[in-house]
């Protein structure tokens, strides 16, 4: 985004050039002094902006005062593009399995919340620290008070909160981790153009001159496998369009990932207002879901899943997972017919006729 360009999206979106919170940073480091070791949760199968804001607290530990900090991750890394970014960006990070949590005298979890059924804590330990701009899970039984619950959620991306302890601490950002919080910060707010907060246009002016570009690009561009291209073909053909809702279903599938990236590629298909991508692999069916509509994703997800899974998400991006009771097709066609059926009266479309990318459908 160039400079006319970041102006024209400032006057568009009322957008001012604002300090971040210094208090909220300080309240941080003083939280932080009073520990010796770090580790740094997110939620399973983490996106780039769980992966950079972890990157990032890592750094401004480890930096601003000399702590023993790590990053932990549950679930796998997903997405070609994400595992471009964790290479290319040197991003250290350990499976959650392989940790003893035990050794840790302070928890800290990224991008989400404790709650959150794609989140997967370390049973009977307080979390100190949360940092967060998702809407907070409604919880049955109450949780463990947080020392530090930083959840803004008017920023568009966690990446720009971390940043933002960044600045304020006087932190030096290298170029590598720069472009991962950059990335980050892009991938949730689609380049400042959803979601969008001062905090996140001055995350972003900041990071920009510190980027490594064609580290970026590569992020942005990487190599993909013949099964992508073959995947893509099926789902293309199994599109149905109720109105302003495409629905897709990708049948069994090798990598979870290529849920949302059909998303992704069906929310540009013109006039259509919510996509909602699913696909089996094992027996877990993961659903993505993207929006323009003014409601928020997460309660477009959380009616048509109808209580079924976990899901979580933000503003226009949600994203969930249903463990089935087999992989058998009867059992995901009659899921599939569920989530149908809810995607439906949750959008007021029942009763609209369906169609396929070539037209009416029987």
């Amino acid at each position: 985004m160039n400079g006319s360009a970041l102006s024209a999206m400032k006057q568009r979106n009322g957008v001012q050039h604002a300090r971040t919170d210094g208090r909220t940073t300080a309240e941080l480091i003083r939280l932080l002094a009073t520990k010796q070791r770090l580790l740094v949760l997110t939620h399973a199968n983490p996106d780039p902006d769980s992966l950079a804001s972890a990157a990032g607290l890592v750094h401004l530990a480890r930096t601003r005062l000399g702590m023993d900090a790590r990053f932990a991750f549950s679930g796998r890394i997903m997405r070609a593009e994400n595992c471009e970014m964790v290479r290319a960006c040197a991003i250290e990070m350990t499976p959650q399995d392989q940790i003893d949590v035990s050794q840790y005298d302070c928890l800290a979890v990224v991008d989400t919340q404790p709650g959150f059924g794609h989140t997967h804590l370390p049973p009977g330990r307080a979390i100190d620290i949360v940092v967060d701009h998702h809407v907070p899970p409604k919880i049955e039984r109450p949780v463990a008070p947080i020392v530090f619950n930083d959840v803004r959620l008017a920023v568009g991306a966690t990446s720009s909160i971390v940043t933002g302890y960044l600045m304020d601490a006087g932190v030096e950002v290298p170029g590598l981790l720069a472009t991962a919080l950059f990335y980050g910060l892009l991938t949730d707010t689609a380049d400042l153009s959803r979601d969008t907060s001062a905090l996140d246009v001055r995350a972003y002016e900041y990071l920009a001159p510190r980027v490594d570009r064609a580290i970026l690009r590569a992020i942005q561009k990487p190599e993909l496998s013949s099964d992508y291209y073959r995947t893509l073909r099926e789902a293309l053909n199994s599109v149905r369009i109720y109105g302003g809702l495409v629905l897709c279903s990708l049948g069994r599938i090798k990598a979870p990932e290529m849920v949302a990236e059909v998303a992704d590629l069906l929310m540009r298909l013109e006039g259509k207002q919510t996509v909602i991508c699913g696909g089996l692999v094992g027996a877990t069916y993961y659903v993505s879901l993207r929006t323009e509509l003014a409601r928020d994703a997460y309660d477009i997800l959380g009616a048509a899943l109808d209580g079924e899974g976990s899901f979580g998400g933000h503003g226009r991006v949600a994203g969930g997972s249903v463990k089935l009771p087999d992989d058998d097709e009867r059992t995901v066609k009659r899921f599939e017919r569920r989530l149908e059926k809810n995607a439906l009266e949750a959008l007021g479309l029942e009763g609209t006729s369906v169609a396929g990318l070539g037209g009416t459908k029987d």
